[in-house]
């Protein structure tokens, strides 16, 4: 009899023992297993812990282990899944708003550049058209700007460089803003200069635009010319820029983004052209032509 309960004693001790020994197993699995693993490392070490103190149960507790963990893994794949989906479609819903918001930009633009075109057009072959052309007046208050920040994430798209060519249309825009402004100092000036000189010197009519140039002298006649003939360039410029910039971002939408809508566009003339600016009087007997 003491024999029997010093064995089961031994016995009893042994299990202890193994289940000391698998415990103590942990800390060195928690180390050398990264986070990918390391569920499945405790895991493999539950089951062993069971395995060694109720050998006779394992099987049925592996199977319920399993079971539990499958299901557990399952629905937190499931719903990993669904909030990975939802913030996916979040991404693009905003990312496709910020290309057409792009294209509501570029539409202003158009809408200012037309007008400016039809203003210019007149003039666009006449030699002398830096004096002829009296300076704008014109509101750009309200024209949206493209915002650059909020495309970023087409550099990582199959078009990077559309990227570059809506900062090239933006640029343009800028610069015809710019010029018509300038523009609008130097005309000034020239009138300002050659009023003064035909009031201290007498002269009579210029019937030519070099006399009138000669008159005003070569330092705000070239300048006048130069800002004149850079504002021609880039309005002719810009006007086929936006176009394709536009049609551009319309195919990527359609190709990106499909089921999302992209703004369409009329290319008429949506405001009136330019006011002429008051300034003074230019001499045009036989200057206009």
């Amino acid at each position: 009899m003491q024999q029997k309960e010093l064995a089961l004693a031994r016995g009893e001790r042994d299990r202890q023992s193994r289940l000391i020994d698998a415990v103590a197993t942990l800390p060195a699995l928690f180390v050398v297993f990264s986070a990918r693993v390391l569920w499945p490392a405790v895991a493999a070490a539950f089951l062993l812990g069971v395995a060694v103190i109720d050998p006779q149960n394992a099987p049925h507790l592996l199977v319920d282990f399993v079971g539990i963990g499958l299901s557990t893994w399952v629905g937190a794949y499931v719903a990993f899944d669904l909030q990975r989906k939802r913030e996916e479609k979040q991404l693009r819903t905003h990312q496709a708003a910020s290309l057409r918001v792009a294209q509501f930009a570029l539409v202003g633009h158009v809408g200012a550049l037309l007008p400016i075109r039809e203003y210019l057009e007149p003039f666009r072959s006449d030699k002398d058209r830096d004096i002829k052309l009296q300076p704008a007046v014109a509101s750009f208050q309200g024209i949206p700007e493209i915002d650059l920040e909020s495309l970023g994430f087409l550099l990582e798209s199959h078009d990077p460089d559309l990227l570059n060519v809506l900062l090239d249309c933006q640029e343009k825009w800028n610069n015809v803003r710019a010029l018509i402004e300038l523009r609008f100092a130097e005309h000034r000036r020239f009138a300002v200069k050659l009023e003064a000189i035909r009031s201290s010197a007498g002269l009579g009519q210029l019937v030519t635009g070099d006399q009138v140039r000669s008159a005003v002298g070569p330092e705000i006649s070239n300048a006048l010319r130069t800002v004149t003939d850079s504002l021609f360039e880039i309005v002719g410029a810009a006007m086929p820029a936006n176009e394709a910039a536009f049609n551009r971002l319309a195919a990527h939408i359609a190709e990106q983004f499909p089921g999302e809508r992209a703004l369409k566009r009329s290319l008429d003339a949506g405001a009136p052209p330019p006011t002429p600016g008051p300034v003074a009087d230019i001499p045009r007997n036989g200057v206009t032509g």
